[in-house]
């Protein structure tokens, strides 16, 4: 079997939904397979699936399902068919019945997201990371790229600094493992300038949007990220940093952080959260998780406005949002979703349980919010 292939038991699994759950213990797949049957509207919701894109999420969800933290499943459904993973968070649309069948509108089902993740490199050329590419910079880094991530191996040799650039699009996310070894997970919408190979006294990188980074150890040479006129010095840690809005946020989860705003200085310990903007600096403390929850496929909104859900799942998903009405931009929601493949799943899964209806235009990349019928 290759890669991103159903398995030969598919045709097996999914005859067994047209029968009774059998009794006695059952296999994983098996368990999601019903699980799908019984959480659906109708077997014909089912029957439309994709196969290759239904079996790979069952695979994904089986594995993911140990080293999840703290999402609690809520149809207990491993495939695109159903979105999952809804836990309390305290706010509108938690651990009630659907009041209503999903009436989510979808408008053609053309054209996909088109953007793609590009590397620029030290001599200005652009690089589309859409299959494994093998690099080799100028002082001799080898770079190793492809869809899932890029991973840089340093020379052993002096000279001028080699700075790459690598830009994740909106709908995207990637992983990167510099020359140190620290892992950076990009977030939609974001760019991060490094050093092919660190040299000095310090390890230095800059960040548009957001990112997660989980630095290496190296007391005598920190890591810094410069954000705006803002700079996070690290000596090896996991933290966050959102910088879309104006306000800048750096949010700890171990180790610890120096967070530099020209003349406010602040230093930050495990679940603690920074937040800058012009001139200044309030520090807090947060379930940092939440903040890093994005890197392991989970939405997370702590009564969030329905505004500010709409503009990061338009960023994330390259959609435009717009509203019919702008009262529906204040209704509060809370509570955390395994991040789907497809929007429309997060949208129908709020909207079975609000009074807001979505209408989706794939072609125009667009999505319009609704009063709910």
């Amino acid at each position: 079997m290759t890669e991103n292939q159903p398995s030969p038991e598919w045709e097996k699994l999914a005859a067994k939904l047209e029968q009774p759950r059998q009794e006695g213990p059952l296999s994983p797949e098996e368990e999601a397979y019903f699980d799908i049957r019984d959480a659906a509207e109708g077997w014909q919701e089912i029957a439309s699936l994709d196969t290759t894109a239904a079996w790979q999420e069952v695979a994904a969800r089986i594995e993911h399902t140990q080293r999840k933290r703290y999402s609690i499943n809520w149809f207990r459904v491993a495939a695109a068919a159903v979105v999952t993973g809804l836990i309390a968070g305290g706010a509108v649309f938690l651990l009630k019945p659907p009041r209503h069948k999903p009436t989510t509108s979808v408008v053609a089902h053309a054209a996909g997201n088109n953007q793609q993740i590009q590397l620029i490199t030290g001599s200005g050329a652009t690089v589309v990371l859409d299959s494994v590419t093998q690099l080799k910079e100028a002082d001799g880094t080898r770079i190793t790229a492809g869809k899932a991530g890029v991973a840089y191996q340093a020379a052993r040799t002096g000279g001028a600094p080699v700075f790459n650039t690598l830009v994740v699009p909106r709908g995207q996310t990637y992983k990167v493992t510099l020359a140190d070894g620290t892992r950076v997970w990009l977030n939609a919408d974001s760019r991060l300038r490094f050093p092919v190979a660190f040299s000095g006294d310090a390890r230095e990188v800059e960040l548009e949007g957001e990112a997660c980074f989980e630095t290496a150890p190296m007391a005598a040479k920190p890591f810094l990220v410069k954000v705006r006129d803002m700079k996070v010095t690290v000596l090896g840690t996991e933290f966050n940093i959102n910088a879309y809005t104006n306000n800048t946020l750096t949010t700890l989860v171990s180790g610890k952080v120096k967070v530099d705003a020209g003349p406010l200085v602040k230093e930050l310990s495990p679940g603690q959260q920074a937040v800058c903007r012009q001139g200044n600096m309030t520090v807090a403390s947060v379930d940092a998780e939440q903040f890093t929850a994005w890197k392991e496929g989970l939405l997370v909104f702590d009564n969030e406005s329905l505004e500010d859900i709409m503009i990061r799942l338009g960023r994330e998903y390259d959609y435009t949002v717009n509203f019919e009405n702008k009262s529906l931009q204040q209704l509060r929601i809370g509570g955390n979703i395994e991040k789907s493949p497809s929007v429309a799943q997060v949208l129908t899964l709020i909207e079975q349980l609000t009074d807001v209806h979505f209408v989706i235009d794939q072609p125009k990349r667009t999505i319009m919010v609704k009063q709910g019928k």
